[in-house]
């Protein structure tokens, strides 16, 4: 099967990590800053699920880019002999989306209407421009020279997320870059609203710690599922110390630490950094304790700097861009023999 799937800008790098410890015989057939296409004997529902997905898709036909319209118009043409996916009975109505360079946009009524009536014709399901119903996309991106008719897969429906939290799609990439395992001993330091928490309960975890100095402030706004997790554990420690938390008593940090622009830190930022990587050095595992932050491009060198004075190696750095603001995500650990 081929698929399309649109992600958080910036982050293929990560994507790749992500993807393929989640998804079976990934063949990358296209990839750009946001967007993916590749093919995998994994299942729509497989790939439906994936919880940094921003959106997925199968591919149903393609035709050569060129003028917009005439493209719609021979994709038309191919829907009688596309095999449409199986959907469940209560899912009668669908409706047609343009999507071309990142942006919804438009094309001739009548190459719009003759793709509506082909694909009315083939899945005798009813137009319906409002409401929920199946949606098929024609999708053009600016590097890739194919033009796509692709059927958007199902996304699970999440409560909204706190203002200014990371998005479920980021909180689950960086979650997966830090290569969970089931016997993980997890934290976050300066959990906040509990982004990568509740992305680290999708997945096997011995332990899931959350911990934030405001945790009495955040924890009424915390979902159920976080709350009643035996795995779970809530401290209100200060990250510069975790008083609570055994010398190289955890095996992986993901977390999002002040940026230095909005808050009011107590010290200058290297000292800060300094403090945070002291800390991060005492309770990580003295062989094998890893990190993925993700922190602003203009800290990210201090941050940097003060990891690798507490002896840890940074793996990789990531540029990606959070809420339009840049940023960077710092991986790394214990160095590897």
């Amino acid at each position: 099967m081929r698929y399309f799937m649109q992600y958080a800008a910036g982050t293929s790098d990560l994507l790749l990590d992500a993807i393929s410890n989640q998804i079976r015989d990934v063949d990358v057939l296209y990839r750009d800053d946001s967007a993916v296409i590749f093919e995998s004997r994994s299942s729509a529902k497989e790939v439906a699920s994936l919880p940094f997905a921003k959106n997925a898709f199968i591919v149903l036909t393609s035709t050569a880019r060129g003028n917009i319209d005439r493209g719609v118009e021979q994709l038309s043409r191919s829907v009688s002999k596309v095999r449409f996916p199986n959907q469940p009975p209560k899912i009668n109505t669908f409706r047609t989306m343009i999507h071309i360079d990142g942006e919804l946009s438009s094309v001739s009524p009548k190459s719009k209407s003759a793709l509506e009536r082909a694909i009315a014709g083939q899945t005798r399901a009813r137009l319906e421009p409002r409401g929920k119903c199946q949606e098929y996309w024609v999708i053009g991106r600016l590097d890739m020279s194919e033009l796509l008719l692709c059927m958007r897969l199902p996304k699970p429906e999440r409560p909204p997320k706190a203002k200014g939290a990371i998005s479920y799609e980021l909180s689950a990439m960086l979650v997966h870059a830090s290569r969970p395992h089931p016997k993980d001993i997890f934290l976050d330091p300066f959990a906040g609203s509990g982004s990568f928490v509740q992305a680290r309960l999708e997945l096997p975890a011995h332990e899931i710690w959350y911990s934030d100095r405001d945790l009495r402030s955040f924890r009424p706004n915390f979902p159920r599922e976080m709350t009643t997790d035996k795995r779970v554990g809530f401290l209100s420690d200060d990250a510069l110390t975790l008083p609570s938390v055994p010398d190289g008593g955890v095996d992986v940090i993901v977390t999002d630490p002040p940026w230095g622009e909005h808050e009011e830190l107590t010290m200058p930022y290297p000292d800060f950094a300094n403090a945070m990587a002291k800390s991060f050095d005492r309770v990580l595992h003295p062989t094998h304790g890893d990190f993925v932050i993700l922190c602003s491009r203009r800290t990210s060198e201090i941050i940097a700097r003060s990891l690798q004075g507490a002896s840890f190696e940074i793996n990789a750095s990531h540029s990606i861009l959070v809420n339009g603001h840049p940023a960077t995500v710092l991986m790394g650990g214990r160095p590897k023999s």
